[in-house]
């Protein structure tokens, strides 16, 4: 062949100007290059590359008017007529944004159609939802933003408290506690997530809201952000909530509970490490016999994945592995679901019962109703009972003359110093 294009690389994109020459474009090429910045695009992960944000831009009329709908299809064949799309192109994206006034929802989205150097098109529909109000705050947003204010002002106050711990212990003890890196690494969360939410909020407020219908303004950088402020919110999410067991850990059956995961830990990492040579090597003979066939096993990560996904019992490929291999298929998967679901996950669940066996042996295990009965009610009793004695008190001193209440004083005195002093040596005891 006299002229071959590979696959797409940043690279060796090419950048020269093309098209015909006309008097509207000055005497110069139609199609100019545009940078990503001019575009104000990010790059994108398709599913065959990863793309500049540069390229080719055109941009159709939208503004609400009789001759918008017949300049567009003139546009679109004047860009077939001229090769706009030739053996050289790879992706070809349409980006256009919706907004719904009623839910105050904008929704982002983009129409990608990639030619890979193999042939033929691999075409896909990308969205992006947006809360309005997340990137031009109004009313509530203004009020979130806010809060959200007041909340990061608590994490520094939690992160003061942590520092002075550190000056307590030493940066090396505190560090080398399981707490202690947790801790930070949940803070650096939060302030990755606001970091996200703010500059996407910087972004937007360089772009105008609403458009005019006669330019396009790409609102996908700030709504990149925006997303990506709600995935980090999502895992902090869990990691927040999981630092109750740092808080629950001074209950005595809690104690029992992470001393068996701290117990387990070391054999389970081995497990990891072990297991980690199984999946790689059933995912590399998987990708050999079915990766060009086999939709769940064209790549390695897919083949991570669809094996996992086998090993907690979702089956999605078993057929279409008989269908592409008689012999391989039947024997991969027996071999796979023996080792993984009948050896591996009970290897497991034994390294669970060995570290419960070990923290068993050396502490005695304090169940919930123990607890509760014995170091968790009694308090609340005694401050029952002490209450019982000073209303009884008070009902004898109405049943005296009144030449007695200097005595009945008393007696409430004392009734009021037996009350408090239980709650005292509690405290005491809690420093």
């Amino acid at each position: 062949m006299p002229d071959c294009y590979g696959d797409y690389d940043k690279t060796s994109e090419e950048k020269q100007a093309y098209g015909p020459v006309s008097d509207a474009s000055f005497g110069q090429p139609r199609y100019q290059y545009r940078t990503a910045a001019d575009n104000g695009e990010n790059s994108f992960r398709g599913q065959t590359a990863t793309y500049y944000g540069g390229g080719y831009q055109m941009v159709l009329p939208s503004k609400a008017r009789n001759d918008t709908q017949i300049v567009a299809e003139t546009t679109v064949k004047q860009l077939r007529d001229t090769m706009w799309i030739d053996r050289q192109t790879r992706a070809v994206f349409v980006d256009f944004t919706l907004y719904n006034p009623a839910l105050d929802f904008m929704v982002v989205v983009k129409l990608a159609a990639e030619f890979p150097s193999s042939g033929g098109a691999v075409t896909r529909c990308y969205t992006r939802m947006v809360k309005t109000e997340h990137i031009y705050p109004r009313t509530w947003g203004t009020l979130a933003l806010v809060l959200e204010c007041c909340f990061l002002l608590l994490i520094l106050g939690y992160m003061a408290l942590e520092v002075r711990l550190i000056s307590r212990m030493g940066m090396s003890a505190y560090f080398l506690r399981f707490w202690g890196m947790y801790d930070w690494f949940n803070f650096l969360l939060f302030w990755g997530a606001s970091a996200s939410r703010f500059h996407a909020m910087v972004l937007a407020g360089q772009l105008p809201f609403p458009p005019d219908g006669e330019i396009f303004v790409n609102y996908e950088p700030p709504a990149f952000y925006i997303v990506q402020w709600k995935n980090i919110l999502a895992v902090n999410a869990f990691i927040t909530w999981m630092k109750m067991f740092k808080y629950m850990s001074h209950i005595p059956f809690m104690t029992h509970l992470m001393k068996v995961v701290f117990a387990a830990l070391p054999d389970t990492f081995g497990f990891i490490f072990a297991i980690f040579f199984v999946f790689f090597g059933f995912s590399l003979s998987h990708y050999l016999a079915y990766g060009d066939e086999v939709k769940g096993f064209q790549t390695l990560s897919d083949c991570f994945l669809t094996l996992y996904r086998q090993m907690l019992g979702d089956f999605p490929t078993v057929d279409a592995e008989e269908e592409s291999n008689r012999l391989l298929g039947p024997a991969f998967f027996v071999a796979w679901t023996a080792i993984a679901t009948i050896l591996l996950l009970n290897m497991f669940i034994a390294i669970v019962i060995d570290g419960f066996e070990k923290v068993r042996s050396e502490v005695e295990k304090i169940g919930f109703l123990h607890f509760m009965n014995n170091q968790a009610l009694p308090p609340f009793q005694n401050a029952l009972k002490q209450l019982r004695k000073l209303a009884e008190g008070a009902d004898d001193d109405d049943d005296d003359d009144d030449d007695d209440a200097d005595g009945a004083g008393r007696e409430v005195r004392i009734s009021l110093r037996v009350l408090y002093f239980p709650f005292f040596c509690i405290s005491r005891r809690g420093a």
